[in-house]
């Protein structure tokens, strides 16, 4: 299998796992944002106690790429044991959109970044695309309803 197969099955793969998390009923924080120049929507809702996040969605109309940075989010949220109160996810959520905004930085902020790799390095038109899921949660956090 050539490696550009590898990551678009790896990029598939974290788009489906965005596409698995249920919405939120009752969530107490929310933010829309828009990427007009393809029309991706990401939609970001939290239940928030405190300044703890208990749950998260991450909704996402659009393409592969913005859906699978949605599932690259649940993944850390899903794999560090604090979930998204960690201090690695925190910073996780900061790291990546500035990863993709370094032309010159070529080393993954975590090995799960990996398949958004050729998007970084061959797609410069399509960064929005990824980040628009990081950047929504960051605006999320700080919108309650």
């Amino acid at each position: 299998m050539s490696q550009d197969r590898l990551y678009q099955d790896q990029l598939l793969a974290l788009a489906r796992l965005a596409r698995e998390h249920p919405m939120l009923d009752h969530p107490t924080h929310r933010a829309e944002m828009l990427n007009p120049s393809c029309g991706d929507k990401v939609t970001v809702s939290l239940t928030i106690d405190g300044r703890l996040v208990k749950a998260m969605a991450v909704k996402v109309r659009g393409c592969a790429i913005c859906e699978a940075s949605a599932g690259l989010i649940h993944h850390f949220a899903d794999t560090h044991p604090a979930g998204m109160n960690s201090a690695a996810f925190k910073q996780m959520i900061t790291d990546i959109p500035e990863w993709f905004a370094d032309p010159d930085n070529v080393n993954l902020p975590h090995t799960a970044c990996a398949p958004l790799m050729p998007v970084k390095l061959s797609y410069r038109n399509r960064i929005r695309c990824a980040t628009l899921p990081f950047e929504a949660y960051t605006l999320a956090y700080d919108s309650p309803i």
